[in-house]
């Protein structure tokens, strides 16, 4: 079977790559983005009532 000329060349591409390149962090869980209290949020909402009745 012969050699593909291509792909001998890239699977070396890809050696020196890795050969060379730094080593890949892995991520670390982090907590989730923290929100503000319910009643922060509908403060600044004028639309919204505490009551849930009509802001009109």
């Amino acid at each position: 079977m012969p050699i593909d000329p291509y792909a001998a060349l890239n699977a070396m591409l890809r050696a020196e790559v890795t050969r060379f390149a730094p080593p890949v962090r892995k991520a670390e869980p982090t907590a989730p983005p923290k929100t503000p209290a319910p009643s922060v949020e509908d403060e600044g909402d004028p639309q919204r009532t505490a009551a849930g009745g009509s802001a009109a």
